[in-house]
């Protein structure tokens, strides 16, 4: 007998931001670099909004007073 595998749920928007968020937030807290313009950058801070329904994010760079969006930032993974 074989069993049908679900396929697996698609991930909403609010999900991935919260994963986005999770990631850039552990980057803070552990000073671990971001990728923004191609260049390493050290987080100086994460504001969380509400706009609407929803939440969003704003983020300093060390060194830079332009506020910036999670999604201008790429998080590099390191290995534990």
């Amino acid at each position: 007998m074989s069993a049908r595998s679900a396929a697996p749920a698609l991930e909403t928007p609010a999900e991935a931001a919260y994963k986005r968020d999770r990631a850039l937030l552990r980057a803070l807290y552990t000073c671990q670099p971001v990728l923004f313009d191609g260049k390493q950058h050290h987080l100086h801070s994460m504001y969380p909004q509400v706009l609407g329904g929803g939440i969003s994010t704003i983020i300093y760079l060390m060194g830079d007073a332009t506020p910036r969006q999670p999604s201008e930032i790429t998080y590099m993974e390191q290995a534990e």
